[in-house]
């Protein structure tokens, strides 16, 4: 055997066994930092508060998208505002679960311990709940819609929205009312806006020497001088009553819900001047003797 051969079959021998053993991977600074213990835990929490941020970006963003084809579907704006926030808040519900899950949280014994804790919340918070019911048959029976003047347990204002648990109202004064739904449910409600026309009652005491042909005239021409007074329904004129105070004179005119207040005070004015050049008269009520001393 020539050298030259012994030295093929040894380089031979040398990568056979070189194949059989190879030298192990070198290990980059990355891969190591992955090795570490706490640095995958962390990164899954990271990214479950990515998750979280992002997901309420973009539930919100679904929640507007949903309204905003509500609304173009002529769904009540009450009902489409209503079920918006009902939306974002099961997004919002499972955005935060996905994250938990995702960090690596254990959510099944999580979602069984909210299950129980969720019913002994609920038997606590059963007025909240009950404002929670309210709202929704508020949205289904539709009393009102946004921006209706209404009427609710004495107080005025115009509608801004029902809401998961509270209904608000924008006074005539310039102030933001709030009631609980449950509350509103449970109030007359009067609703000034679903109705074009609305009916003014004016009660007028005179006195007994008035002259009651010329009350009649001077009323009905100052019904008949207003255009803002609907004749039909026809307005209505007549003696109310008779007591020891005077004449009691009723007058029930309609007209448009929205010239009522302007209307209804040109023609108390107009009957005033009226009366006054005609000479008649207005009750003179005496005052009521102040009670003795006990």
């Amino acid at each position: 055997m020539t050298k030259l051969e012994f030295l093929n079959i040894a380089q031979a021998i040398a990568d056979l066994a070189h194949a059989a053993n190879p030298p192990p991977p070198e290990r980059s600074a990355l891969r190591e930092l992955f090795d570490e213990p706490y640095v995958l835990p962390l990164l899954k929490i990271v990214g479950g508060l990515v998750l979280v941020i992002v997901g309420i970006r973009i539930g919100r963003w679904l929640a507007n998208i949903e309204r905003r084809v509500l609304l173009r579907a002529h769904v009540d704006r009450i009902l489409a505002e209503f079920l918006r926030n009902i939306s974002y808040a099961v997004l919002l519900a499972l955005i935060i679960v996905s994250a938990l899950e995702f960090s690596g949280f254990p959510t099944t014994s999580l979602l069984a311990a909210l299950g129980a804790a969720g019913l002994a919340v609920g038997l606590a918070l059963k007025d909240s709940l009950a404002n929670i019911a309210a709202g929704v048959l508020l949205i289904v029976l539709r009393p009102f819609r946004v921006g209706d003047a209404v009427k609710i347990g004495g107080q005025e204002g115009v509608v801004e929205g029902v809401f998961i648990f509270q209904t608000r109202l924008h006074t005539f004064d310039n102030r933001d009312l709030t009631f609980l739904n449950s509350q509103v449910i449970a109030a007359p409600i009067f609703n000034y806006s679903q109705r074009t026309t609305r009916r003014s009652d004016i009660t007028l005491t005179l006195a007994h020497d008035a002259d009651i042909k010329s009350l009649f005239d001077i009323t009905q021409k100052a019904i008949d001088a207003d255009s803002r007074i609907i004749k039909d329904p026809p307005p209505s004129v007549s003696i109310a009553d008779i007591t020891d105070r005077g004449i009691v004179f009723s007058i029930q005119v309609w007209s448009d819900a929205a010239v009522m207040g302007t209307m209804r005070s040109d023609l108390l004015m107009n009957l005033q001047q009226a009366f006054a050049k005609d000479a008649i008269g207005f009750a003179r009520f005496a005052a009521l003797p102040a009670p003795a001393d006990a």
